[in-house]
């Protein structure tokens, strides 16, 4: 080998070394670089995903808490609603609790959003951050003409002040309540949907940001790819990988979020096919998702009649207007062809170049249960109102019945005279007090007070009424057989669920002797003429109606009166009236107040009494009802002078005891004064009363009859000058009379009558015909059947046309008061026997109305008015007259009392054969 090549050799390889080395070097600090440039693309494209991604959660959970919000607004109406219409305490709590964990809630979502907070996730929960609120939304929630932030306050307001009060004591008057049943919680969702919209419009908005930064992203890391070589483009394909997928994830949270909605989600695209059809939606309608996906919005979802409102929603929102947003209220049309009330909002997405619609977003709220609630609400408030209404009308119609059953306060009775007073502490009492006097010379009176007040204690006090009414026509003054009659009428009433006490006392004006009885009720006081000082008068028994074995006859009492001496009468509401600290009156006070008044006169002495318990008491009503009466004895009465002439000789037979008669009746006196007490329907005895000739017949218990004046109709038979309609119909405050010359006048007042009466407007229809038929029989009668010859032979065939004569007089008299309606009609015949009358009542009756017998007219007047009442002079005067009840409906019934006077008992006898008679 050559001296010079071995060096050579020995330098190449370590100059190749160097090179390899540096080239080595150069290589790895590239890669570095290069892995370095790909590293940190990777992270910032990474971490600005993560951010945009967390962001775009933020405003998914946001847009989420503005619907969340809404439902809850929408939810506290409901829940109020819920609670005023339920009456169960327990509802009302569990109602109340769900609203304050709903106010709760949405108080706290409110301060989310109305600060700006952003919601950041960490971990599995969503946090808030402190943020600031978008212009967009400051201008919503604080500025007009919105304010939202204070509408809503004032909403949150409401329901704490709502929920502040008692459970029990909200109802819909309640001012909050009113609050919430306004137009206030619309407008607050209206804002609402103002706040969501914006949400809806920030998170396309992001979204698209999203997408356009993805693809500088994408760019970026290709360039980065491209220049570090494929060899590292696999990993950061991973990562894209992994920002792909969190961007479906996202994706997928906000279907998740539209999806689980309770509201309607319909998207459209620009030829209004639906492409978005959420789970509410599909839930609401019936109808998938991929069944609807396609098909025409309108025509699919509504009527033809409601195509063209939404058609008009969809052009206003597609040209700016604000349709969208305060909403529009179209029923929708479902699969099962029913309407579901909606309302409906729009937004419309945009290009952001062109500016043309790329997708128009349909929301729908379903307002149908809240509807129904407020429908049944208003059905129920309106059936309240009804009620309360009916109810107080009843009430007010009992309070003037009992008022109107007691006597007059200024008591005249034989040898007594007094004053009573009766106050109330309810519209309905139940203190009672009522007098009568037998003979002319008993004086009987009776004071009660039922364990209560109010309708069920009016109930006992009319009960109580109608059991003295009897014994009063009946002549009973012994007061312990008044109560033992009265304590079976309480037993049959309330079934020992309500007592009476009662004391009743009977004085024989001739005597003085008095008898008094008690049943459980306060001690009356006695004071002799000439004493300074007041005695209780002890007795006493088991209050009425608590047992059937009371006996009163055992703890009668018997006192002596003379001229002078008084009795005071009271019920417990009088020594019970408490203070204001809660002391009752007491007795002593009653009797100091008596003593002190001893000699005052016995109106002096009562009004000196509810003065001292309106005093004490420190107001003008009473705890109790009230009721005091002070009597004296101011004269005896002469055995001759109390003799009444005009009823003494009344026969009265009830029905209980002519039932009981298998004998014909025998009247031992005129049959004029012979009257017949019917207790029900008594058309079975007519013909027993007509061959017995009982021809005045008067229902016992009917109220009509003793508002007529039970004393009076027993005076009928008493010859009166003057038309009966004059004494029967007191207070009249209309009246009209017609004077018939031709029979052609009857159609024409028959149509002047009607005229008159439908004007005065005081009859119900089926008043005003039943009137004008038995009018129209009343003159058939008077112009065919009256006129007759001494064979009792008819002069006229009825339907004649013809003049009256200057000697026939038939006259027409019609009279209203202010709850009775009378008509009579007079002619001078007088032709009519009460035989006839009898016979054709019995034989109509039986047989009906039968061609070419008469009676049916007198038949038809019994069985059309509520009183008959004929009264004839024999050849020289008939007076029919018949009575309306205008406080109650028209009753064609078997009941209605006649009574049949003819003031002659010359040629009368007992029985007709009725073929020889056509009395029409």
């Amino acid at each position: 080998m050559e001296p010079g090549k071995f060096p050579l050799s020995q330098q190449t390889p370590s100059k190749m070394q160097g090179f390899f080395r540096e080239s080595l070097g150069w290589a790895l600090d590239q890669y570095g670089t290069v892995l370095g440039l790909l590293a940190m693309t990777a992270v910032v494209s990474y971490a600005v995903l993560i951010a945009d991604l967390r962001s775009q959660e933020g405003s998914a959970a946001a847009l989420n808490l503005a619907g969340h919000e809404r439902m809850l607004v929408e939810r506290g109406v409901v829940l109020a609603m819920k609670m005023t219409a339920t009456e169960s305490h327990v509802e009302r709590q569990a109602i109340r609790q769900q609203m304050v964990d709903t106010i709760s809630l949405f108080e706290n979502m409110h301060g989310y959003l109305r600060n700006g907070d952003r919601l950041v996730r960490q971990g599995p929960r969503l946090l808030a951050e402190p943020g600031e609120l978008a212009p967009e939304l400051r201008l919503i929630y604080f500025e007009d003409p919105i304010k939202l932030d204070q509408q809503i306050n004032a909403y949150i307001e409401a329901i704490r002040k709502l929920l502040s009060r008692p459970v029990d004591a909200v109802n819909s008057d309640d001012p909050y309540f009113q609050y919430l049943t306004s137009d206030a919680p619309e407008k607050i969702l209206s804002g609402l949907d103002k706040v969501v919209a914006y949400y809806q419009q920030n998170a396309d908005f992001r979204l698209q940001n999203t997408q356009d930064l993805q693809g500088v992203m994408l760019a970026l890391f290709l360039f980065a790819l491209a220049f570090g070589g494929m060899g590292l483009l696999n990993p950061l394909v991973k990562r894209l990988k992994d920002s792909m997928a969190n961007l479906q994830a996202q994706r997928d949270f906000n279907e998740n979020i539209i999806n689980t909605a309770q509201a309607l989600i319909i998207g459209l695209d620009t030829r209004g096919k639906i492409i978005l059809f959420n789970r509410y939606a599909q839930e609401i309608s019936g109808w998938t998702e991929d069944e609807v996906r396609g098909s025409e919005f309108f025509a699919m979802l509504f009527t033809p009649e409601q195509q063209g409102q939404m058609r008009v929603l969809f052009d206003d929102v597609v040209q700016g207007g604000l349709s969208g947003e305060t909403g529009t209220e179209v029923p929708m049309r479902i699969r099962s062809e029913e309407l579901v009330d909606i309302i409906w909002h729009a937004t419309v997405v945009r290009d952001q170049d062109s500016k043309q619609p790329v997708l128009f977003l349909i929301t729908g709220d379903d307002i149908t249960e809240r509807k129904r609630a407020e429908d049944r609400l208003q059905a129920t408030l309106v059936e309240l109102e009804k009620l309360s209404s009916r109810l107080q009308e009843e009430i007010n119609l009992a309070a003037a019945l009992q008022h109107s059953i007691l006597p007059s306060p200024d008591i005249v009775l034989p040898g007594v005279h007094g004053v009573a007073s009766l106050t109330t502490s309810s519209e309905v009492g139940g203190d009672y007090y009522d007098y009568y006097k037998v003979g002319g010379y008993y004086a009987v009176m009776v004071i009660g007070d039922v364990s209560g007040h109010g309708v069920a204690a009016g109930t006992m006090v009319s009960a109580a009424k109608a059991g003295l009414y009897p014994l009063a026509n009946e002549g009973v003054t012994r007061p312990a057989e008044i109560l033992r009659s009265l304590n079976e009428t309480m037993l049959a009433t309330a079934h020992q669920s309500l007592l009476m006490t009662m004391g009743c006392l009977s004085l024989d004006s001739r005597t003085g002797h008095l008898r008094f009885a008690n049943a459980g009720h306060v001690l009356p006081y006695l004071k002799r003429r000439g004493d300074k000082h007041w005695t209780m008068i002890e007795g006493g028994g088991l209050p009425l109606g608590k047992s059937r074995d009371s006996d009163y006859l055992s703890v009668e009492l018997d006192l002596q009166l003379d001229i002078g001496d008084r009795i005071f009468l009271y019920t417990d509401g009088v020594v019970e009236q408490e203070s204001a600290r809660g002391e009752p009156f007491g007795y002593e006070r009653l009797e100091a107040i008596l003593n002190e008044n001893a000699e005052a006169e016995p109106r002096v002495l009562e009004e000196k009494i509810l003065a001292a318990l309106k005093a004490y008491g420190g107001r003008d009503h009473f705890d109790d009802d009230v009721t005091v009466a002070v009597l004296e004895h101011t004269d005896r009465v002469e055995v001759q002078a109390a003799r009444d002439e005009g009823s003494a000789q009344l026969i009265r037979i009830t029905e209980g005891f002519y039932r009981g008669q298998s004998d014909h009746f025998t009247s031992p006196t005129s049959r004029q004064l012979v009257v017949f007490l019917s207790e029900g329907e008594f058309h079975d005895l007519l013909p027993r009363l007509s061959v017995d000739g009982i021809r005045r017949v008067l229902p016992r218990d009917d109220a009509f009859y003793h508002r007529l004046g039970w004393e009076h109709l027993l005076s009928q038979h008493q010859a009166s000058p003057d038309d009966d309609i004059y004494c029967l119909v007191p207070g009249r405050v209309a009246e009209r009379q017609f004077q018939l010359t031709h029979s052609d006048d009857k159609l024409f007042f028959m149509e002047e009558g009607r005229a008159w009466l439908e004007e005065l407007g005081v009859m119900a229809p089926d008043q005003l015909e039943s009137i004008l038929l038995v009018l129209d029989e009343m003159v058939e009668n008077s112009l065919y059947g009256a006129p007759r010859d001494g064979q009792s032979r008819p002069f006229y065939l009825k339907g004649t046309t013809r003049n009256l004569s200057e000697n026939e007089h038939v006259r027409i008299h019609l009279a209203v008061g202010s709850d009775t309606i009378g008509l009579s009609v007079t002619d001078n015949w007088g032709t009519l026997t009460p035989a006839i009358f009898l016979d054709h009542l019995t034989h109509t009756l039986a047989k009906g109305v039968e061609a070419g017998i008469g009676g049916a007219g007198l038949y038809l007047m019994w069985r059309m008015s509520d009183y008959l009442q004929v009264r004839v002079t024999p050849h020289r005067r008939t007076q029919i007259t018949t009575l309306w009840d205008l406080s109650r409906p028209l009753q064609v019934g078997l009941k209605t009392g006649f009574q049949f006077l003819y003031h002659s008992e010359h040629d009368e006898v007992v029985s007709h054969d009725s073929g020889r008679f056509t009395f029409h």
